[in-house]
């Protein structure tokens, strides 16, 4: 885990409090993006000699490589413990005399809702209050939080940190199209057959697989896998049974996979066909909102990323070209 802390000079700590927001617990809607109301924070407990403070929120999670700055406020009077809902405003209309808000990552000189990225998982959200040994900082309004940290390093004398969580659940269903130069019959051939569906992963699990093709709902066939191809969990080589829950020839088809003990993890993956200018507008796509919720408190969504299913379709038109020269 990332420690914004770790090669910082050590301080003392002091205490922050909110109304609004809790230690440890998940970000309420308004400070979130789209609503960006700035929480109570109250602090107490500061050292001796503090002569002013600043406020900063930073998001260590954010995938940019330098995490996120939301928010930053330099020259808090010392007299001041406090700062009510909402003073981070377009204007800090909350703000004591004399402090003032630096532009965060987003540009914007505000409070800045959380906004983790789809399926990034939990992202931390540290309010920090810092109790610093000089009445004004010295940085310009317009500088970046990171400067203002820079600035303060070597003047903090304490700091109160409160930790709070934000998660943006990824869609548990996608859907992904590409026009395939090809009628749908022969696109339809490689979808029905078990190899094909070896011939066109995209993730490299996929080693072989066994059965003649499915022509109805209810038929199946075994793939073998090898997990350690994706290098994520230590599943290795296994065997899984496809099966098919809906096939429409030249139109459709949809599966889903039970474990060789004939577990159901219900998750659906399909194509759809049809015809388009040029060749066939072939759909992909996966559903597991019908996953049961045990599993679905385990995985991080999307489980498979659009990507790689806008690149299992450019290699399923591959294989059907190479299928077409060799007829």
């Amino acid at each position: 885990m990332n420690d914004p802390f770790a090669r910082l000079p050590e301080v003392p700590s002091f205490t922050v409090t909110s109304t609004t927001i809790a230690d440890g617990a998940a970000l309420p809607p308004e400070q979130r993006s789209g609503k960006n109301v700035s929480p109570h924070l109250r602090w107490s407990g500061a050292p001796a000699g503090t002569k002013s403070y600043a406020v900063t929120v930073y998001d260590p999670d954010a995938p940019t490589g330098s995490g996120f700055w939301h928010w930053a406020v330099a020259d808090i009077p010392a007299t001041v413990t406090e700062l009510p809902v909402g003073a981070g405003d377009d204007t800090g209309s909350g703000l004591p005399d004399g402090a003032f808000q630096l532009p965060g990552d987003t540009r914007e000189a505000r409070f800045v809702g959380a906004a983790p990225p789809a399926g990034h998982g939990p992202h931390r959200y540290f309010f920090v209050v810092h109790a610093l040994d000089v009445a004004s900082i010295g940085v310009p309004a317009e500088a970046t939080p990171a400067v203002l940290g820079f600035t303060m390093a070597g003047h903090v004398l304490g700091r109160a940190v409160l930790t709070a969580t934000a998660e943006t659940p990824g869609a548990e269903r996608l859907e992904v199209s590409r026009v395939v130069p090809a009628p749908a019959d022969a696109v339809f051939a490689v979808l029905t057959d078990p190899k094909g569906h070896v011939d066109i992963d995209a993730s490299g699990m996929l080693m072989d697989a066994e059965g003649p093709p499915v022509e109805r709902a209810g038929d199946r066939f075994v793939v073998h896998m090898d997990r350690a191809a994706l290098g994520d969990v230590p599943l290795g080589k296994y065997e899984v049974e496809v099966v098919i829950t809906k096939l429409v020839p030249d139109e459709e088809i949809a599966w889903t996979v039970e474990g060789r003990t004939g577990t159901q993890f219900r998750h659906i993956y399909g194509y759809r066909l049809e015809p388009a200018e040029g060749g066939t507008r072939v759909t992909s796509y996966y559903d597991w909102s019908e996953l049961a919720e045990e599993w679905k408190r385990r995985l991080t969504f999307p489980v498979v990323p659009e990507s790689a299913l806008k690149a299992t379709l450019g290699i399923l038109e591959r294989t059907v070209r190479r299928r077409l020269a060799t007829r």
